[in-house]
């Protein structure tokens, strides 16, 4: 089911009331089986067997409220209320939630909920992690334990990728939903003034990216050190006539989050801690100088003879050799001694910007300042920074103001932030494979929901080529083929870099496209509307690859549909499954396919001397079958994958350590 989307006041006043009934499928299991599965304990699904069950009784009070009137829909929403704040129990309260606010989805949008999306609205209910399929109408799935849980007067968070998201969401998609049924709803975008920020979290359910709700936490506990309210208690103005101050914080309390793109926030963004910082200044001449100096230094030097480069660790050490033309390299004045160990540390960050950062790749030069290029979206982060100088060292490396790093005020790991709710949920078209770090961590179960229809989606095998060269000439050979078949081509990269790329071989061909990257991303929405008509190609980076639906235009399904195309292999396969779910959606008709090389950064993991010896056989050319290569690339993701779990790991461990010494001193674990 495609995304909700409000309707006209014409359409919702030609509509029935009560939206009408359509044969179940049996994706959710025989009655039988399920009764079965609810006895078995130790199975993941037996939580969806349970939800299963409440499925015939959502529907009868869907038929009941059907005839409301839509002053009375919010009558009988405010009495659901009222039992909600009561402390009622979930019994009979999740059907007749769930009935009532089907039947508002129906009047606002004209969509009627499919039973897989009602029992995965259960299952989040009652706080567990879910996998819906791309396209299987996660938004919408969402509508249903949002509105139950928001009843209760204490506030629902409802985070996304991306503001965006977060505030067409708010806005077009479920506002109107929640709207008929009686309840407010707030969003959050950067930088928004405190008073807007109190409004929007007052409001019954509250939408945002997760790094805003984490920043207002952090903001807040700076507001009041050691996390205690400046609001006296009640009872303190009747003994005094002194004003009552008002209390700082913008946030009420951390009651139940919904956790959109689960996987993108619990895993990916789970190995970067929130930090917020002291405002930074430009450096001066003086200051900046050492900065300069080290990469001039590194500009000089040679892998293997000055530094050596561990990939396991992403990390870069100087050699002997290196340090001593460290030494001999005219240091700025006033440095000896001691001082040479920070100076080896310079020359080693300014290594890493020039032999791990790619260009429009890693960051962006954007109004001659250097903007971080979020790997798993896509996007440019304008108000993230790197850490212990790097972020100085890129802007060293591209000759522009260099900013002082500033000390950090307050920091908070997503782990332990999402930890302070009372109920937490998430939902992913590809979660299921770190179930068991959802667990560990978040000690959220993940539950696989069927798709409502059979995917028919058409997956090809990847093929491997000896560069990058051949790669985008079969990319393009393959493009043109589909546009001559009245197919569109959405066609995924891993950097703006390789995007512009792609885009300047199709535009030498005489291939019409269209480009979506972080240079771009103004344009997004746009871009996206018109990617599924016939003989349309889009190339994006993975700012295409979560919360997009391509709609298909006329004839493009009986011409086989979207057809996907990777450029690379990613660092995980979920988000190589992301990208791959643009097309086959609801049981439409799909394709994908990946285009490989032996130049592909991924295969980095395999080692230095590895990758060294497979890029130049490659580049040797030669008659031979490269497709033998597969199952290199395929390791090469997996050993990625484990070393993001360790980073992830140690992150959390650190964060733990740090807690624990700061509580020691009676100190805020959150505030330095």
């Amino acid at each position: 089911m495609s995304e909700t989307v409000a309707a006209t006041e014409e359409e919702i006043a030609s509509r029935p009331l009560c939206p009408p009934p359509f044969a179940n499928t049996d994706r959710l299991g025989s009655p039988m089986s399920n009764r079965l599965n609810r006895l078995n304990y130790l199975s993941p699904s037996r939580k969806l067997s349970q939800a299963a069950a409440e499925i015939p009784q959502i529907r009868y009070w869907e038929q009941q409220y059907g005839n409301l009137s839509a002053s009375e829909l919010i009558a009988q929403a405010n009495r659901l209320r009222g039992r909600a704040r009561a402390r009622k129990t979930d019994s009979g309260l999740i059907a007749e939630a769930f009935g009532l606010c089907s039947v508002a989805v129906w009047r606002v949008s004209g969509m009627r909920p499919y039973d897989v999306q009602l029992a995965a609205g259960v299952v989040m209910h009652h706080g567990a992690a879910v996998e819906l399929a791309t396209g299987e109408g996660k938004t919408l799935t969402a509508i249903f334990p949002v509105f139950l849980n928001a009843l209760a007067g204490k506030g629902v968070h409802v985070a996304t990728v991306n503001d965006y998201l977060a505030k067409r969401d708010a806005d077009e998609v479920t506002g109107p939903v929640y709207s008929s049924l009686g309840l407010s709803v707030g969003v959050l975008q950067q930088k928004m003034e405190d008073a807007a920020r109190v409004d929007a979290y007052k409001r019954d359910i509250t939408y945002a990216t997760a790094s805003e709700f984490g920043f207002d936490f952090l903001r807040d506990r700076m507001k009041v050190r050691g996390g205690q309210t400046a609001k006296p208690p009640v009872w303190s103005s009747w003994l005094s006539t002194a004003k009552v101050p008002m209390d700082p914080r913008v946030q009420r309390g951390h009651y139940y989050a919904v956790v959109d793109e689960a996987d993108s926030i619990f895993i990916d963004e789970a190995r970067t801690p929130l930090i917020i910082s002291a405002p930074t200044r430009i450096a001066g001449p003086e200051e900046a100088r050492v900065y300069h100096w080290a990469d001039g230094v590194a500009t000089k030097m040679q892998a293997g003879v000055h530094f050596q480069v561990d990939l396991k660790k992403d990390k870069i050490d100087l050699t002997e050799a290196g340090k001593k033309m460290t030494r001999f390299s005219k240091p700025p004045a006033g440095t000896e001694g001691n001082a040479f160990d920070k100076l080896f540390e310079n020359v080693e960050r300014a290594l890493h910007t020039r032999f791990r950062f790619v260009r429009d790749h890693h960051y962006m030069i954007h109004e001659g300042k250097v903007v971080i290029i979020d790997e798993n979206t896509g996007r440019p982060m304008p108000d993230r920074h790197w850490r212990e100088g790097l972020h100085q060292a890129v802007e060293a490396r591209e000759k522009v103001d260099i900013h002082l790093a500033a000390d950090h005020a307050a920091s908070v790991t997503f782990q332990n932030f999402f930890k302070l709710y009372k109920k937490l949920t998430g939902m992913s078209g590809t979660v299921i494979q770190n179930a068991g770090e959802l667990k560990r961590i978040y000690n959220l179960t993940t539950v696989r929901v069927p798709t409502n229809r059979q995917v028919i989606r058409q997956q090809y095998p990847d093929i491997v080529l000896p560069t990058e060269e051949a790669k985008f000439d079969a990319i393009v050979a393959q493009t043109r083929e589909m546009v001559l078949a009245g197919r569109p081509v959405l066609i995924g990269t891993r950097s703006v870099e390789k995007s512009e790329a792609l885009s300047k071989k199709l535009t030498d061909v005489g291939v019409a496209h269209r480009v979506l990257n972080a240079r771009q991303n103004e344009a997004e929405a746009n871009v996206i509307s018109e990617a599924g008509q016939p003989g349309r190609v889009t190339v994006a980076t993975n700012m295409a690859g979560r919360g997009t639906d391509i709609k298909l235009g006329t004839g493009v399904a009986a011409a086989g549909g979207l057809h996907v195309i990777g450029t690379e292999r990613h660092e995980a396969i979920r988000i190589d499954r992301q990208l791959l779910g643009r097309a086959g959606r609801q049981g439409d008709p799909g394709s994908g396919q990946f285009f490989l090389s032996m130049e592909d950064q991924l295969l980095e993991a395999l080692g230095d001397r590895r990758r060294e010896t497979l890029t130049e056989m490659g580049r040797r050319g030669g008659n031979r079958d490269w497709n033998e290569f597969r199952n290199l690339f395929v390791r090469s993701q997996r050993r990625t994958e484990r070393k993001h779990v360790r980073q992830r790991l140690d992150l959390m461990h650190y964060d733990k350590q740090r807690k624990e010494l700061l509580a020691d001193l009676g100190a805020d674990p959150f505030v330095d």
